[in-house]
């Protein structure tokens, strides 16, 4: 009993002496726990993809960063609330055109300003696509939507499985308001951990 009662006590002292160093350890730990949080869901906004429409860039189940108030550049990829949408459920979709775009597919190549752009995205459903087969149908702004231009503060979306994606073709343009994030990181699965 008496070996107990030491123990205690030399323990006791030992932590009134370290009492500075482990209150500043658990400060640091609780700091670096609030900041975690606020970065994840404060600062940047934690998703996760549901649905097919960004194969085989982006999976069912992937996580990823949005940065709520970064700058909207061609080829970025958008976390949206799409319009018309009655459900809760945000879109991840990648930016085409941008305001002011003149836009055309045709043959299965994106001409912005009548300008052929690079989409090496595509290239892993264009190679198993059949001769004469189009990943994306031939379509133009002024064909569907009677405009040639993407308005002002808006933005023309695509999903990169284009034979299976709801975006701007179907619902139009997205205007600024209902961007919700630009795509930083995929945090999820470890092994396809991706900078964007």
């Amino acid at each position: 009993m008496q070996t107990w009662k030491k123990l205690r006590t030399k323990f006791k002292n030992k932590l009134k002496k370290n009492a500075y160093p482990l209150s500043i350890l658990g400060g640091l730990f609780l700091t670096v726990i609030i900041l975690t949080y606020i970065i994840a869901n404060v600062v940047w906004i934690n998703g996760e993809v549901r649905g097919k429409s960004m194969q085989p860039n982006f999976y069912n189940g992937d996580r990823f960063f949005a940065a709520p108030n970064a700058a909207i550049h061609r080829g970025d990829i958008l976390v949206i609330d799409p319009p018309g949408s009655v459900q809760d459920k945000p879109f991840i979709k990648r930016v085409i055109g941008l305001p002011g775009d003149q836009i055309t597919f045709k043959n299965d190549v994106t001409y912005i300003n009548g300008k052929a752009i690079n989409e090496p995205y595509l290239d892993p459903y264009k190679a198993r696509l059949q001769p004469g087969q189009l990943l994306t149908p031939n379509f133009s702004l002024q064909t569907s939507f009677g405009t040639k231009k993407v308005p002002a503060n808006s933005y023309f979306v695509l999903g990169d499985n284009r034979r299976q994606s709801v975006d701007s073709r179907v619902f139009g343009f997205v205007t600024h308001d209902r961007v919700i994030g630009v795509v930083k990181m995929r945090f999820w699965p470890l092994n396809r951990v991706t900078f964007y």
